[in-house]
């Protein structure tokens, strides 16, 4: 059996097997995502627009707001191509939203996470809250704007509750120890 990223993986196209392109899963996600939208059309139109529609936590998903900081404290590096490298590998290839300056991390979770999130340094939104979500094609760094820093791959395929609880507990403690050795 193989583990959830390399079940995402990227694979060869081989004779006579079936491999969906990457406008396919797109085309899937989005529309997975409009569902969690109260105007489904109006969400599509705004992705088409090269806007971010808002679309409800609660129902299909809800999302983990990590600071910058904590992100790039564990990671380790500012670059985007290099956090977005660390967060695809530590989150397993889980989708994670990048605001556009890069101040803000939004981890896609199951909408369970809600229940019982105590994490002090990071935030689960609450069912009913709306999270702005940029267009499903938008997968670099373009300065200014919100971007997928870790693509959702698949419909319904979200990050790991534990994993992005982890991320937030090391980034923490990675953030205290750097301060401590400034000496603030």
């Amino acid at each position: 059996m193989c583990s959830d990223a390399e079940a995402r993986a990227p694979m060869e196209a081989a004779s006579g097997v079936m491999v969906h392109p990457g406008q396919d899963r797109d085309l899937a996600v989005e529309h997975w995502l409009c569902c969690a939208s109260p105007e489904p059309q109006e969400a599509r139109q705004a992705w088409r627009d090269e806007e971010m529609p808002l679309l409800r936590c609660g129902i299909l998903f809800t999302a983990v707001s990590l600071p910058g900081y904590l992100i790039h404290s564990v990671a380790g590096s500012t670059e985007p191509a290099e956090v977005d490298a660390f967060l695809a590998q530590a989150l397993e290839g889980g989708p994670v939203i990048a605001s556009g300056g890069l101040m803000r991390y939004w981890a896609l979770v199951p909408p369970s996470a809600v229940d019982g999130w105590t994490d002090p340094a990071s935030e689960c939104l609450t069912p009913g809250t709306f999270l702005g979500v940029p267009p499903i094609h938008r997968k670099t760094h373009q300065p200014g704007l919100s971007y997928w820093s870790v693509a959702m791959d698949s419909p319904a395929v979200l990050c790991s509750t534990g994993l992005v609880s982890r991320l937030s507990r090391m980034g923490r403690t990675r953030h205290r120890a750097q301060l401590d050795r400034e000496g603030a």
